[in-house]
């Protein structure tokens, strides 16, 4: 074995052998976390005491790799060897906020801070440096009064403010930066992810091996136009950090965008071993496994995969595995067109407020039914569809503390896509074409309103590729090219898109 899956293997028996540092999780571990390995390194003057310095670093490296939980625990721990050490509290609050996931525990984090004292007043008051006080008052900002959104808004102006007062802090720098990609929530905002680009691109020049710039680089660059430029940081920041899954999983959504197979599997191995050595279920990183594992056509590999999921939820379903579970069953369908039952079965909802796995599973059912002549399977996927989408408004209640609790408007608009698409593949499969084909390209106009997205596509089967698949039916090639094209631009070396784009341009194609 050499190359990629090589190192891959290796790097998945090292981590495997390595102690744990927790990954994300929606429940704090009843045991104290221990890590070890490397998260990176950073200059952080505070004015904790002497034995509370070991636990805050490593809460502040972890903060800067999205290990949220650990880092907590690791805040509280330095709290515990200083309990007015106000850093520790700022910490701890900040570990409450996933920006770019759509995560915030606003209450919990709150109480962090009334754990310091009661009022701002007093709480600034604890905070034994101007440089501190920054720091203090940027958590009051993004905790305090407003909507989500003011908040938000409020916390990248206190942390350009502390940036600009004292540029040689790397650390508020890097924040500054990620608080720009915060500012759209989940959503892509390419104004602000440049913006974020340039403020952690300075960090990067002064720091090459700065967790937090390389982190908030990857995330800014990960769509196809700009990734080459976070290729650098994708290739320094799981080794500059191996010992958070997250920062070995982050380098693939660089990886993605530019088609490169071989380094994404190599990516999300490191990080699914870390994960599992963790007693973590990884899944974040198996989903874009599996899906790169399908593009290089290793059924075999993709498979265990899906089934490791269904025996994860067999034995102790989550919100989670079970999340996963219908996203990575709908990949499974789309790519192998397979009639295995594997594919097929339902998954529990109960208690998921989100819809967007369970969307696409409905989704990629259907389609796969209606492609084989199974009009009525297909009919009844699209019910589901619609319903889901349909009762999932009552749950869109804003910014929650995890993402699986409520619904995104971002989900509803892509279940509606989705039902559009899906009935238009019905209508075609009815021999109604040209409705058929009307109902995608209405999909397809909606959902190219929509911010991109990286990684796997969130329909698993892209819209454009849908399109090209059903002109090809009908005879027309040189429309088929143009829809694999445009699946391409976004979703660079995609395995089904290729081979459509090949075969539309063959001379054996019929028609125009």
């Amino acid at each position: 074995m050499t190359g990629p899956a090589a190192r891959a293997a290796a790097l998945l028996f090292a981590l495997c052998c390595a102690t744990p540092v927790l990954a994300h999780q929606k429940t704090p571990p009843s045991e104290p976390v221990t890590v070890a390995g490397s998260l990176g390194e950073t200059n952080f003057p505070n004015s904790g005491g002497t034995a509370a310095q070991p636990d805050f670093m490593r809460g502040l490296l972890l903060l800067h790799s999205f290990e949220f939980d650990a880092a907590r625990q690791s805040f509280r721990a330095a709290q515990a060897q200083d309990p007015g050490f106000a850093m520790a509290y700022w910490g701890e609050a900040l570990s409450h906020n996933m920006p770019i996931w759509g995560e915030q525990d606003l209450e919990a984090a709150r109480a962090v801070l009334q754990r310091l004292g009661p009022t701002r007043e007093v709480r600034m008051g604890k905070a034994a440096t101007e440089r501190e006080r920054g720091y203090l008052a940027s958590v009051e900002a993004l905790y305090g009064d407003g909507t989500k959104v003011e908040r938000d808004a409020s916390f990248n102006r206190a942390l350009g403010e502390l940036s600009r007062k004292f540029p040689e802090d790397l650390d508020a720098r890097s924040f500054h930066a990620l608080s720009w990609l915060g500012l759209s929530g989940s959503t892509r905002d390419t104004a602000n992810y440049m913006r974020a680009a340039a403020e952690a691109e300075a960090v990067y020049e002064i720091d090459p091996r700065h967790p937090g710039a390389l982190h908030y680089l990857v995330h800014a660059y990960d769509d196809p136009v700009h990734a080459p430029l976070g290729l650098r940081a994708a290739r320094r920041y799981g080794k500059v950090a191996p010992a958070a899954a997250h920062a070995q999983h982050m380098p693939s959504h660089i990886f993605f965008a530019l088609g490169m197979w071989d380094d994404a599997i190599a990516a999300n191995v490191a990080s699914l071993a870390t994960a599992r050595s963790q007693g973590q279920g990884g899944y974040h990183a198996l989903e874009w496994l599996a899906y790169a594992y399908l593009q290089q056509g290793m059924r075999d590999d993709a498979a265990k995969l899906v089934q490791s999921v269904a025996d994860d939820v067999a034995s102790k379903p989550t919100q989670g595995n079970r999340t996963s579970l219908a996203y990575v069953r709908a990949m499974w369908l789309v790519e192998t067109g397979s009639a295995d039952p594997m594919g097929w079965a339902d998954v529990d909802e109960t208690g998921i407020k989100a819809i967007s796995a369970f969307s696409a599973y409905d989704f990629a059912r259907g389609v796969v039914a209606a492609r084989s002549g199974n009009v009525s399977a297909a009919a009844a996927q699209a019910r589901r569809l619609q319903t889901r989408s349909d009762a999932a408004r009552a749950n869109a209640v804003g910014v929650v503390a995890s993402r699986y609790d409520s619904v995104t408007p971002e989900e509803l608009e892509q279940g509606q896509i989705l039902a559009t698409a899906l009935e238009g593949a019905i209508l075609f499969a009815q021999g109604k074409q040209d409705d058929g084909l009307g109902r995608v390209r209405k999909a397809i106009a909606r959902a190219d309103s929509m911010a991109f997205e990286y990684g796997p596509p969130y329909s698993v089967k892209p819209l454009d590729e849908l399109l090209g698949d059903l002109l090809l039916t009908v005879g027309k090639p040189a429309e088929a090219a143009a829809a694999y094209r445009r699946t391409l631009a976004v979703h660079p070396n995609r395995r089904l898109a290729v081979a459509g784009l090949t075969t539309a341009l063959s001379p054996e194609a019929p028609g125009d």
